[in-house]
């Protein structure tokens, strides 16, 4: 089942039941007042004590790092390439794992479905930071304006071809479209779908994935193995 983030939608339920009640118009839509530099600067520190952009290290296998603050949120400005259990790297197209990073699965011995491996879960992220729940994700949408302007927002201005829609990468974050890795060992999505995992299950055989798309940030059951994008702890 998909469903949509819809932050200023709940707003607008409420405000309108409640003019309802006394008797008042509806209110108008909200207008839309993301200013990166607000939101995002580049320049000065985060709650972390530490530049609001920057690098780290996994001290796992000295990969290094990009991040970026998003409000109150630190995030990884590029997607995960630890060799971790069960992850593979796409190489039937050269230079795809530097670019997009690896294809991971968090289900318990590697399946599509099923229960979490908790243990991977809790490790797979470097030291300090985490694979992110649907309400940390969902939190990212709000404090991105939400709706297709949170996602053209969050998604690389890079050219990636045709079938991809550059965004505008306003904090930095350069969501890249590795599309999502099938049973079947090819790849769907590959330059045009940026899809990732959440640490929230939907039931005990799935869990919740994330996508940017054109009309916003959803979320719907995953797919075999994703990106994963990690945020700080």
């Amino acid at each position: 089942m998909k469903y949509q983030t819809n932050f200023w939608g709940a707003l607008f339920s409420a405000a309108l039941f409640s003019a309802c009640d006394d008797g008042s118009s509806a209110p108008e839509e909200p207008v839309d007042t993301f200013e990166a530099a607000v939101v995002c600067p580049a320049d000065g520190m985060n709650a972390y004590g530490e530049p609001n952009r920057g690098t780290f290290t996994d001290a796992r296998d000295g990969q290094v790092y990009k991040y970026t603050t998003i409000g109150n949120q630190v995030w990884m400005a590029e997607n995960l390439k630890f060799d971790a259990p069960y992850s593979l790297c796409y190489d039937k197209i050269e230079g795809f794992c530097d670019t997009f990073g690896r294809f991971y699965t968090l289900h318990t011995n590697g399946e599509d479905l099923g229960l979490f491996d908790q243990e991977l879960l809790d490790t797979i992220c470097p030291a300090g930071w985490h694979v992110p729940s649907a309400d940390e994700w969902t939190l990212l949408s709000i404090t991105m304006g939400d709706g297709a302007e949170a996602s053209s927002r969050l998604k690389s201005s890079d050219d990636f071809g045709a079938q991809y829609t550059p965004g505008t990468d306003d904090c930095g974050y350069n969501a890249s479209p590795a599309g999502y890795w099938l049973l079947d060992g090819t790849v769907s999505g590959e330059f045009s779908s940026c899809t990732y995992w959440t640490s929230t299950a939907k039931n005990v055989n799935s869990s919740y994935l994330v996508g940017l798309g054109r009309k916003g940030i959803f979320f719907e059951i995953n797919e075999p193995k994703m990106s994963i994008r990690c945020v700080k702890d």
